[in-house]
């Protein structure tokens, strides 16, 4: 009899880990979008570079941005790094400004070595521009009562942090640690 419920409650646990797992597919939230950058990238090259008042991006019609001063191919440990503080709804939720004079910038590529997604960061106004559009960051500017969808300060931290490991210049100084909307 003990083996018979050993039997059973093995085949229980074999059934409900299959099923969980079934459940939780990460691959699946990058292929729905859910997940920036929206796929699985083969690469990631990080530039530094100096973006104008016109909100340039750091690639445009498929030409990088012509003031680039620094890239980096980035390991996977500093690409998860990277998506772990953009794929967070804490990142985001503060204020922003507008001067968007990006100097760091991301571009992701796909296995055919092609550009899939970008993002262009501002730490002066406190804001990004990406492709495609990053669901943590819309989600918590709908559910914000003025729509703040600027980066928090812990997530800003983090990015200025990463940027200066990289050894890039622009990386926002204190002033730019400070919450758009402190005086």
């Amino acid at each position: 009899m003990i083996f018979f419920y050993k039997n059973i409650l093995s085949t229980l646990l074999i059934l409900g880990v299959f099923f969980h797992s079934c459940g939780n597919d990460p691959d699946k939230k990058i292929r729905e979008g859910k997940i920036f950058p929206g796929f699985q990238c083969k690469k990631a090259v990080a530039y530094d570079y100096d973006g104008s008042e016109k909100g340039d991006l750091i690639i445009e019609k498929g030409k990088i941005h012509y003031s680039v001063k620094k890239q980096v191919t980035l390991s996977k440990e500093q690409t998860d790094g990277l998506l772990q503080i953009l794929n967070e709804k804490g990142s985001y939720g503060e204020d922003v400004t507008r001067c968007f004079k990006p100097h760091l910038g991301v571009i992701f590529y796909d296995e055919k070595d092609q550009p899939r997604a970008q993002i262009s960061i501002c730490f002066l106004c406190n804001q990004h521009n990406s492709f495609p559009l990053i669901a943590a960051q819309e989600s918590v500017g709908k559910s914000h009562p003025k729509e703040f969808h600027g980066y928090s300060a812990v997530g800003k931290t983090k990015l200025m942090s990463f940027c200066k490991d990289l050894g890039f210049s622009n990386c926002g100084g204190t002033d730019a640690i400070e919450s758009p909307n402190e005086e």
